[in-house]
């Protein structure tokens, strides 16, 4: 029934996992320069276009399953983290505790959803 929400979900989390992988990289090499129209954009666009058609799975799933512990807000601001996550993951001055921050409350949230979505049938 929520096939659709339960795949892209695991997409987002593949790629915040591929970002703060990236991150590490661009962290740990000292002339990494940052390509913004090869690289970044077309990353970020990709992720986006996921992110936005997984908000609306999401936001469908809880208003019409009333899930515990998650709400419409939470969404939101998942949405909001994915999209920062994926620029920054690219660049050295990021801030490395507060994107492991943004990552960490992405995954809670996109765990919550694999967690209780197969639950609800």
């Amino acid at each position: 029934m929520y096939t659709e929400l339960l795949a892209k979900t695991n997409m987002i989390k593949d790629l915040c996992e591929e970002s703060i992988n990236r991150l590490e990289v661009v962290k740990k090499s000292e002339s990494y320069e940052v390509d913004f129209y090869n690289e970044v954009k077309p990353f970020v666009d990709t992720t986006m276009e996921l992110a936005d058609s997984w908000r609306e799975l999401a936001l469908d799933w809880i208003k019409k399953e009333f899930p515990k512990n998650l709400h419409p807000n939470q969404i939101d601001a998942t949405h909001e983290n994915i999209q920062h996550i994926s620029i920054q993951g690219f660049y050295q001055d990021t801030k490395v505790k507060r994107y492991k921050n943004m990552y960490e409350s992405i995954l809670y949230v996109l765990d919550n959803i694999l967690e209780k979505v197969p639950t609800l049938k």
